[in-house]
């Protein structure tokens, strides 16, 4: 993982969850408008059957292609569930591993309130500087460290269910 991408993992940690629950409603929406589709009977007499009737099995197996939509969506939306997972086990036990004052920069800069998530504006590095008590260069030197450590533990694996 690179350091842009752990950066942008940072910015969206605490909406991950959010993130999933609307992927969960796609998936029960698409359960719904899937269960919607029905098919008509096939006429098998060859004469025509009016308006929207269909009078053969390829316009059958044309409608089925329907729900062979809902279905791949269905899977795309679980692969996002689960690579959003990953990456959320990921980073907080990665986070659990650094320093608290690393975090605490990193949560300021980045990632934001976790109980307000209408987190408009990021602070400054001079009033993060002066919650920790540091220089605004040794902030910003700790924060690039910080960043880079977690990049460079993205290659360790984390098992599925190790939410921090």
């Amino acid at each position: 993982m690179t350091v842009d991408e752990v950066k942008k993992l940072l910015k969206i940690y605490y909406d991950i969850p959010a993130m999933i629950a609307e992927e969960w409603a796609t998936i029960r929406h698409c359960e719904a408008e899937k269960n919607e589709i029905t098919l008509p009977p096939v006429n098998l007499s060859g004469m025509p059957g009016g308006k929207g009737m269909t009078g053969d099995r390829t316009a059958s197996m044309a409608l089925k292609d329907q729900a062979r939509f809902y279905e791949q969506e269905e899977m795309a939306c679980q692969k996002r569930i689960a690579d959003l997972q990953e990456k959320r086990n990921w980073l907080g036990v990665a986070l659990g591993k650094l320093d608290p004052t690393d975090r605490y920069i990193l949560e300021l800069r980045y990632m934001g309130d976790q109980r307000n998530r209408k987190y408009t504006r990021r602070p400054t590095w001079k009033e993060i500087a002066d919650k920790v008590n540091y220089s605004e260069s040794r902030v910003k030197q700790v924060a690039g460290a910080a960043i880079l450590r977690l990049a460079m533990m993205s290659d360790q694996i984390v098992f599925p269910g190790m939410i921090r």
